[in-house]
């Protein structure tokens, strides 16, 4: 399971090396733990499948609350509502999602040098619990799935953000 995890966290690292490039503000990763936080919040969820191989499914959740900040670091614009600006930040998290993701997709892809295709990375917006619920459960292909959990801690310009990482892998993963 340790090999996983690596590949996982080289994965967010390299993710937040390509947002430092295209980012107004540097982003720096605080920490990086394996843990399950059973907080709920209405959040943002980012879900990245690939077209051609079903063994892993991958989320990033982030706080509601946490969007405007997001949206101030990465574009260097003050979010005044999240209401008013709605496709714009989503667009923006959506782009942080498919750059974390997609790293780690790749790790995962060249790890075990096979070719995947992600598809586009889709948003949804709602309690966290209530999302989980409906993409591992509901989802047929993730019900036998097992649950990595990252807690994700990232710090740009003295302001801290708190991301939560799901990586849902087949069995067989456990140990590449």
């Amino acid at each position: 399971m340790n090999t996983i995890k690596e590949i996982i966290k080289s994965g967010i690292e390299n993710g937040l090396l390509r947002l430092n490039k295209i980012s107004s503000f540097k982003w720096e990763l605080k920490e990086i733990k394996f843990s399950i936080e059973s907080t709920d919040y209405e959040s943002i969820c980012v879900y990245l499948t690939a077209k051609n191989w079903k063994k892993s499914f991958f989320s990033l959740f982030i706080n509601k609350n946490e969007a405007s900040k997001i949206f101030k670091l990465f574009s260097g614009y003050f979010l005044t509502s999240i209401s008013t600006h709605n496709k714009s930040y989503e667009i923006i998290i959506a782009e942080i999602g498919n750059i974390i993701l997609n790293s780690i997709l790749s790790n995962i892809a060249n790890k075990t040098k096979t070719v995947i295709l992600p598809e586009v990375p889709k948003t949804i917006n709602g309690e966290k619990k209530f999302i989980l619920e409906n993409l591992s459960t509901m989802i047929e292909e993730n019900k036998n799935k097992l649950p990595l959990v990252v807690q994700l801690t990232m710090e740009s310009m003295n302001e801290t953000i708190k991301t939560e990482i799901y990586v849902f892998i087949e069995e067989d993963l456990k140990s590449i």
